[in-house]
């Protein structure tokens, strides 16, 4: 029940910062990719932790886009729509700025959690060639609804682009997670076309089939089923359910190696 309530209370506060963003920020210089971008536009039933951006203007200017998005956090704005929702920001901090990288993290507290960890970033890294795919729309209406929060439009990543951020997460992250996997799942079942349009080379194909693999059930289940939507925890949090998955994503990813 508290994870379900912490999931709640972080949602509530994506969407207020996405509300309060698209107020403030050029609509024109982020785009949200990731597991955000996944819950919030395409239908993913895993909520997301953390909530991570592209920058997209000039590299030379993040620094002071950053000191735009320092003021959103301070601003009378958001804290009204947190009070909302019973909702109070705390200990907000800026670990590891780096050139290409802009980091807040952050902790909420709400009625029945306390110190619920979450982290929003813009990169300003330089991108693949599917950086382009990306289109101003709405967030998912009912699930805003549901939230208690409107469906703000800003951009965020077609399908294609997704999944190749998806694959290179799988290839790249130091330690593998089992998120990436349900992720893919998730794009190649709802999306089925959309693989075709990604161009991935064979190697990188091969070392995410690898990696996906090699992940064990105890990890989806410790970092993934937690943050499932609880009425699909029974068909989707199962030992079995992971197996699918995993030779689901497998059989897509090596598809794709052989038409390369």
């Amino acid at each position: 029940m508290q994870r379900q309530v912490a999931g709640i209370a972080l949602e509530q506060f994506h969407l207020a910062f996405l509300e309060a963003a698209t107020a403030q920020l050029p609509i024109d210089r982020f785009a949200l990719k990731g597991g955000a971008n996944l819950r919030f536009f395409l239908r993913s039933l895993r909520r997301s932790v953390d909530m991570d951006f592209d920058y997209l203007g000039d590299p030379q200017h993040s620094w002071a886009f950053a000191e735009r998005v320092d003021k959103i956090f301070a601003s009378n704005a958001l804290q009204v729509l947190l009070r909302a929702r019973e909702i109070a920001l705390v200990s907000v901090r800026k670990p590891k700025q780096t050139d290409t990288t802009r980091r807040w993290r952050f902790s909420l507290n709400a009625p029945g959690v306390d110190g619920v960890p979450s982290k929003i970033e813009f990169s300003a890294r330089a991108r693949d060639r599917h950086a382009a795919d990306y289109e101003l729309a709405p967030v998912d209406a009912e699930l805003a609804r549901r939230l208690r929060a409107r469906p703000v439009r800003l951009n965020h990543y077609r399908p294609p682009a997704t999944i190749a951020q998806k694959i290179g997460a799988l290839r790249l992250r130091s330690e593998t997670q089992p998120r990436d996997v349900f992720d893919l799942d998730h794009l190649f079942r709802e999306f089925p076309d959309a693989l075709a349009a990604v161009a991935v080379p064979v190697e990188e194909l091969q070392a995410a089939v690898e990696r996906a693999s090699a992940l064990s059930y105890d990890e989806y289940a410790g970092t993934v089923v937690p943050y499932l939507e609880e009425g699909i925890v029974e068909v989707l949090g199962t030992s079995e359910a992971w197996t699918q998955m995993q030779l689901r994503v497998v059989e897509r990813l090596e598809w794709k190696e052989r038409q390369r």
